[in-house]
């Protein structure tokens, strides 16, 4: 086997699978860059465009206001440091929760309804390269580990359609777990673990969905292992203008994915379930706006169609997930308790209901609420996998719950934020 022409990723030894010299050095940059006077001046610019939106004046939309723009603001510049694909490096930047580790702190980097169980790692890619990623499920594996190579538009976290798809369950893997997967202009003609690449920007999309929190990461190797000559480095300088000079336009995108997602629905329905077909068919999704007085709850009954991974996460009125760590705004397939039936009832409430999978909206009277079913069973419906959307009075929520719908006291509540605090804390432990 030649020698590649550029490696990123793990590296052998490495404590966390996540955190390699490329994750650690890119975060660095990212923060350097979004310093500069540029690009201070970029996101002033980029506000007025949210200031002159309709979410900026109702009151949950003007307390977000900025922070939604502060992770817009490092989106793009993630995207934008991380766009060469003679070098690309696999960058987990899709994730709004601050973290400081390793010496260093990064303030997250988000764009629509991040998702707190997953970690998702990107990259560019050209058909120009051919690749060759090396990977090793976690001890213990994530619920569902996806590879996606999307069509890319210069790279700035604006995916088309998916033009090759892996999941865990497709890929052959030894003993230990460990797998190769090669990307490359040829067809597979039988092969496993290839995927067809085609020339021009591509981006691909890793994503690691945990059932459990407590479950690890893929580690994962890039090789460059054919083509041209690596394309020279940009400056520091031109990062800088063309973070600038793109950040208008790219808040621009986001802010019409948000005012277009779902055709902006009326509030406290469910809209879907929808397969993710133009993205390979990975996962199965449902979701709407949600608008909630003090006294009411919104309940939605699922069922889990046998899925290795499910997800409930409710974001802010600009799509930005509140942090996931301290309060349940968030619930997987393992945070989540059955009814007897085998359904799940979560309630959507300002106030806990001592119902076990309560969705706190961490104040938000407002916002978008997503669910996502991941691995499906084989015999799963899709269109039977919500079950009941309604919006109750609190004093009226005991006689709308199911029979037996699974409850819980303060000290239990109490004791899932220590766990959750404890369990996520992994991800980023050295």
């Amino acid at each position: 086997m030649s020698e590649p022409m550029y490696t990123s990723g793990y590296q052998p030894g490495q404590s966390n699978p996540i955190a390699t010299p490329d994750q650690l050095a890119l975060e660095q940059l990212a923060v350097k860059l979004a310093r500069r006077p540029e690009v201070r001046r970029a996101r002033e610019n980029a506000r007025a465009m949210l200031l002159a939106d309709v979410e900026a004046t109702t009151p949950d939309g003007a307390a977000g206001l900025d922070r939604a723009l502060d992770q817009w603001v490092m989106g793009q510049i993630a995207a934008t440091i991380n766009a060469d694909p003679s070098r690309p490096r696999l960058f987990w930047s899709v994730d709004n929760t601050p973290r400081s580790w390793f010496g260093q702190v990064f303030p997250g980097a988000a764009v629509a309804i991040d998702n707190p169980d997953n970690v998702n790692r990107v990259a560019p890619l050209d058909g120009a390269w051919s690749y060759r990623l090396e990977g090793r499920f976690g001890h213990p594996p994530t619920a569902q580990m996806s590879i996606q190579i999307t069509l890319a538009d210069n790279g700035q976290l604006r995916w088309g359609d998916a033009i090759g798809t892996l999941v865990n369950r497709d890929i052959v893997t030894d003993e230990q777990g460990r797998f190769t997967v090669t990307l490359d202009t040829s067809p597979a003609n039988g092969r496993a673990n290839h995927i067809q690449l085609r020339k021009g920007p591509l981006q691909m999309a890793i994503r690691d969905s945990h059932g459990d929190w407590g479950q690890q990461a893929t580690a994962y190797t890039l090789h460059v292992v054919g083509g041209p000559e690596l394309l020279p480095p940009p400056s520091e300088d031109a990062l800088v203008d063309e973070v600038a000079s793109g950040m208008e336009d790219f808040v621009k995108f986001w802010l019409g994915f948000k005012n277009n997602f779902w055709d902006y629905p009326d509030p406290n329905q469910t809209i879907g379930p929808f397969k993710r077909v133009r993205e390979g068919g990975w996962g199965t999704q449902a979701g709407g706006r949600f608008a909630i007085a003090d006294d009411q709850a919104l309940v939605i009954t699922t069922e889990s169609g046998g899925s290795e991974y499910t997800g409930f996460q409710v974001s802010d009125p600009w799509t930005i997930s509140p942090t996931p760590i301290h309060r349940t705004t968030s619930r997987n397939i393992n945070q989540a308790k059955a009814n007897p039936d085998g359904s799940y009832t979560y309630v959507v409430s300002h106030v806990d209901p001592g119902v076990a999978n309560w969705i706190d909206t961490d104040g938000l009277r407002e916002g978008w609420f997503m669910l996502r079913w991941q691995n499906l069973g084989q015999n799963a419906e899709v269109e039977t996998l919500v079950r009941d959307t309604r919006l109750v009075t609190l004093d009226t929520l005991p006689s709308v719950l199911p029979d037996g719908c699974p409850k819980v006291t303060l000290d239990e509540r109490r004791e899932e934020i220590q766990r959750r605090m404890a369990l996520h804390r992994r991800r980023t432990a050295g």
